[in-house]
């Protein structure tokens, strides 16, 4: 089990995400940067944590550091905690604007199933808030 968001946390993740069969599958011709950024995680302040996903891996990943990326994806650490734990629907947590989402939506609609399927990877992860 790992504390959410720290270096720990995110390397879970990758290796969730990597592990999902149909990623790749649904993932295949998108190379793209994704910054998602925590907000108010108390007295651990923002916790910001990019990465970098090709033909339906990810590839790079960085916690605590912010870059300019192809999309950003930022909410509330509470938002952020409901989606982990299965509570929240990301896509409903964008339309509804508890988490803003930023960069060309066309192109995202175009690989939904891939950010659906990372998104649940997300809920894999043994995670300590």
């Amino acid at each position: 089990m790992a504390l959410f968001a720290n270096d720990d946390w995110a390397e879970l993740f990758k290796d969730a995400a990597n592990a999902d069969k149909e990623m790749g599958k649904a993932g295949k011709g998108f190379d793209a940067t994704i910054l998602f950024i925590i907000k108010k995680a108390g007295k651990r302040g923002d916790l910001p944590f990019w990465i970098h996903m090709k033909d339906g891996k990810i590839l790079e990943l960085h916690s605590g550091e912010e870059k300019k990326c192809d999309y950003t994806i930022s909410g509330d650490y509470a938002v952020w905690r409901e989606i982990v734990e299965g509570k929240q629907d990301p896509l409903q947590a964008i339309m509804v604007k508890k988490l803003v989402f930023e960069g060309d939506m066309q192109i995202i609609m175009k690989y939904i199933k891939a950010v659906n399927l990372l998104m649940e990877a997300v809920k894999r992860v043994p995670t300590e808030f």
